[in-house]
């Protein structure tokens, strides 16, 4: 009996283990690449990359199954999952804000089973032969706008082999629910976008100089005007009045069989003496952008009234140049 038993400890130890070779690749990870980024609009630039993945188990194996967790973790710049950025050298330097997400609506952001709170694409796979089982996943991304810090120029992110990978888990008759600790693959990529230079006006408000009798002389009015431009963007503003003056000299029309017209004259100050306002080198109104609307008060002046009684108006053209 004492033999028998001996033997039988033998033949155990000798006995080939379960194999659960697997082999994974991926294949067409590329930039997640933006192009032209105008941070001042409304809705924000969206792009994608799909790569795709291929797994295959080796002669012996008996498993089955296989669970995959495709990881994107913290970024390069930001260090966060839930405030990914993009940088620029400068200079200045400055930061872009994007995200990476799961979904083509851009609601589900891509984590990593290394980051608590974070959900990540996980697909199971039953390997039922030799032959490789393959698919493929998209990585859609989004830049939020509008955004007022960042400065023209180039932006990058990047994503590492550590930050960047997929994970795998083996079953045995079929693919588990959750991830593994084994890397099965990486796949490093760097996000990049250009923002270009950019300039709005916000609003324009009408200069209204009510109602006036024929004896008033210079009269004056004023309002607003906004203009956003990108910060660190350079620009001036020009005032063109229908008759194409640069000077900021224009004529308000009346109405109907009406051939009067009323002089005035836009200022960038109070007052009929005020600084003119018109479209040339010399007179128009400069500044800085900051990426947030910037308020102008245009004023303007009429020098008399002594014309026949009507609705007068004129339209004034905004020029931007940056």
């Amino acid at each position: 009996m004492r033999l028998k038993l001996w033997l039988l400890l033998a033949a155990l130890l000798l006995s080939p283990g379960i194999s659960h070779a697997v082999t994974c690749s991926l294949s067409n990870v590329s930039p997640v690449n933006f192009a032209a980024v105008n941070p001042l609009a409304t809705t924000g630039p969206t792009t994608s990359m799909t790569f795709n993945y291929s797994c295959a188990k080796e002669l012996g194996d008996v498993l089955a199954g296989i669970n995959l967790c495709f990881n994107i973790g913290n970024s390069g710049v930001s260090g966060a999952i839930a405030t990914r950025t993009m940088s620029s050298a400068g200079p200045p330097a400055s930061t872009l804000n994007y995200q990476l997400y799961q979904n083509a609506g851009n609601t589900v952001v891509w984590g990593s089973q290394y980051q608590t709170g974070t959900t990540f694409p996980m697909v199971q796979l039953t390997l039922l032969n030799l032959t490789p089982v393959t698919g493929s996943l998209t990585v859609y991304a989004q830049v939020p706008t509008p955004q007022s810090a960042p400065v023209p120029g180039a932006f990058q992110d990047s994503y590492t082999a550590s930050t960047a990978l997929v994970t795998l888990n083996v079953g045995l008759l079929a693919p588990p629910t959750t991830c593994g600790t084994t890397v099965a693959a990486t796949f490093p990529f760097n996000v990049t976008a250009t923002v270009v230079k950019q300039c709005n006006v916000s609003y324009a408000n009408n200069v209204s100089f009510g109602s006036v009798t024929a004896s008033q002389s210079n009269i004056t009015s004023f309002n607003t005007l906004g203009v956003a431009c990108t910060s660190n963007t350079p620009y001036t503003i020009g005032l063109v009045p229908s008759n194409s003056n640069t000077a900021g000299s224009g004529a308000m029309k009346g109405t109907g069989s009406n051939t009067d017209t009323v002089p005035y004259q836009l200022s960038s100050t109070a007052g009929p003496s005020g600084t003119v306002w018109g479209n040339t080198a010399q007179n128009t109104v400069a500044g800085t952008g900051t990426g947030s609307t910037v308020a102008y008060t245009v004023y303007g002046t009429v020098p008399s009234a002594n014309y026949t009684p009507d609705s007068y108006s004129d339209t004034v053209t905004i020029n931007v140049t940056y």
